[in-house]
């Protein structure tokens, strides 16, 4: 279990490319298509990226959609792993491979 939270994609994108560039959230809103609040929400980590989202800001930044997917990624599993409801949910889940071999998941 990661103790530590992983850095977000707003973090990254305003510390890493936004800062850098000079750029402010109206600017990214114009690159990426979208609305102002939308961009708004990605660098204050008020909203999750999309598949789509990654793209365009894969293309924006010279990037890759993974680099951004895998960043949203690390971020999810880390709040999964520290929510205490998913966390009981999961005590209740049966390994279905258990009985008939090695489980191939573990969280």
């Amino acid at each position: 279990m990661m103790t530590r939270k992983p850095t977000s994609v707003g973090e990254i994108l305003q510390e890493e490319f936004l800062e850098p560039l000079s750029l402010k959230i109206n600017d990214l809103a114009q690159i990426l298509d979208v609305h102002r609040n939308t961009a708004s929400n990605i660098v204050n980590n008020s909203s999750r990226i999309t598949l789509e989202m990654a793209v365009k800001l894969a293309k924006a930044f010279d990037t890759t959609p993974e680099f951004w997917l895998n960043l949203q990624t690390r971020i999810d599993l880390w709040e999964l792993e520290h929510n205490k409801r998913f966390q009981q949910s999961l005590a209740n889940v049966k390994p279905a491979l258990h009985r008939h071999g090695t489980s191939t998941f573990a969280m």
